[in-house]
This record gives C-alpha cells, structure tokens and sequence, in this order.
C-alpha cells in the first residue's frame, strides 16, 4: 500500500526493473493506518495475509514459521511473532513470559516484542508483526471507528479481538522474528508516561480507541470494572488516580494533566459509543 502523495516510494518501485519479486502497488487516498490495512485487505489473493511495519525486517526463516503453524491446525486463523528491538533499541529489552493477554478489566498485555516461552494461545497480536488466514478474516475489516491522523493506536488490538470473536485460534510463536527498528516517537505516540502531553488530542486518540477496541468484545459488568479501575489506578501511560499520585514527585503538575486527558478521553469513548448504540436500537 502506497500513500498516493508518497512519491518517493512510487519512484523507487518503479526503478525495480525487474523487481526481485512480484509487486503490486495499492493506492490509498485516506489518511490513517486503517484505511491502508483495510486496502490490503482489499486487494488481497493469497490464503495467509502478513502484515508488518515499514521499519521492519524479518528473519529468513520467519515466513516457514508462520506457514507451519497455518499448516498443522485449521483453527488457527492468525499468527504472530517477536519484534525483536534492533538499531539503536537492540538488546534493551528484559524478556517476558506473559504476551498478548487481554485482563478482565480490560487492561491489555503485549510484550510481544519481549516473550519467551513456546508457541500458544492469544488474546491479540502486535501490528508490526502478524499474519492472517484469509478465510478468517474475510468478512473483517479494520475499525473504521479508530481515531488518528497517521498510526491509529490499537487498530491491531481491535483486529485481533474480531478475529478471536470469530472463533478463530490467535498464537503467538516468539521465533516468528524480525528485526523492527523503532524511531524515538514515544513523545507522539505516548506511550510512556514519564513526559509532559504536548498533544492532547493525540493523547485522547490512544485512551478513546482503547475503548472502541475492547468496546464489542466485553461485557457490560467488565465495561463498569473497566470503568472504576481506569478512574481509579490506571496505567503507566493512562493515568488513574492512583498512577497520578505515584509519579506526582517526578511529572509534578504534568501528572494531574496526564490523569485529566486520560479521563476526558475515557469519557468521550463510552459516551460516543454508548449513544452510537442506543441509536442502532432504535434503528432496528
């Protein structure tokens, strides 16, 4: 998929003459990661479908691993890996056991960069490296509803739970490797807590579309727990009260504007989507 303002891009494919394999160029006139997922999705011919970022480079045998498991058991509809820190960010990762859980409160686990362990069962996969089997996700697009100008944060946690909804198997093998060289955008993107917000409204688009992701796939006692407990504790990016008081010393006022952006955008999330809900009611 190609930006049609991405010229750069467009140029170089073209000077591939021939190219080392075969290439097909899909134009994407929308802004968003979204948009540009669900265009590959589009336009796909293939039984497996793997997505990875454009700072990415899988291992050799990275494409075997992940057709063996396709292979050996029709249940498995999706198929993740370890993306493993390279350049600047090599080797500072601490290796996980625990990989792609979503809890009951709906506080979500990925460490898929990190895990160790065997090949086993998900709750979602991590965006920069995942494939999928066609068949499973042929009635399933992207969540158009997913807020962000460039990288939607949780398109790929929203994805995974459609696909586990469906009743597909979701495994995560941590020897599914590639090499992901990761830029320093955690200011952009805030996914650490250990800074000031610049951009509130990018704050607000990663707590919102942590609530749409997780939106069809709980129940309503788990929305009220999920609820108290982001009001209450939260996270180390998505401050609760409690998360608020911990780095106060550090972040100082900082902390209080974190928590603020944080509930703001919680509530925007239940009540878009509570409303949105109410009006399908009513429609049917």
């Amino acid at each position: 998929m190609v930006r049609d303002e991405d010229v750069a891009t467009q140029t170089f494919v073209a000077r591939m003459q021939p190219p080392p394999f075969p290439v097909r160029i899909i134009m994407v006139h929308t802004a968003g990661l979204v948009a540009a997922r669900n265009a590959g999705l589009d336009a796909v011919r293939s039984d497996i479908i793997a997505m990875i970022d454009d700072d990415t480079a899988p291992l050799p045998e990275w494409l075997d691993r992940i057709c063996t498991h396709f292979e050996t058991d029709s249940t498995v509809g999706a198929v993740g890996g370890r993306d493993r820190p390279a350049g600047p960010h090599a080797g500072a990762e601490v290796r996980q056991p625990t990989v792609g859980i979503l809890q009951i409160h709906g506080r979500y686990i990925g460490n898929h960069h990190c895990g160790i362990g065997p090949p086993r069962p998900v709750d979602l996969l991590k965006g920069a490296n995942m494939s999928y089997r066609a068949a499973a996700v042929a009635s399933l697009r992207f969540d158009k509803r997913l807020l962000g100008r460039g990288a939607q944060p949780c398109e790929d946690l929203a994805f995974s739970l459609a696909v586990r909804g469906a009743g597909w198997k979701l495994i995560y093998d941590p020897e599914v490797v590639l090499d992901h060289y990761e830029g320093d955008r955690e200011e952009l993107r805030h996914y650490a807590g250990m800074m000031p917000i610049k951009d509130g409204d990018a704050f607000g688009e990663m707590t919102y579309n942590w609530v749409v992701a997780i939106w069809d796939h709980i129940s309503v006692p788990r929305h009220v727990l999920h609820i108290i407990w982001q009001v209450l504790v939260g996270t180390r990016a998505r401050f609760g009260l409690l998360q608020a008081l911990r780095f106060l010393p550090a972040l100082k006022g900082a902390s209080w504007q974190r928590f603020w952006y944080t509930q703001k955008a919680l509530f925007r999330a239940y009540v878009h989507l509570g409303l949105r809900r109410g009006t399908e009611r009513k429609s049917v």
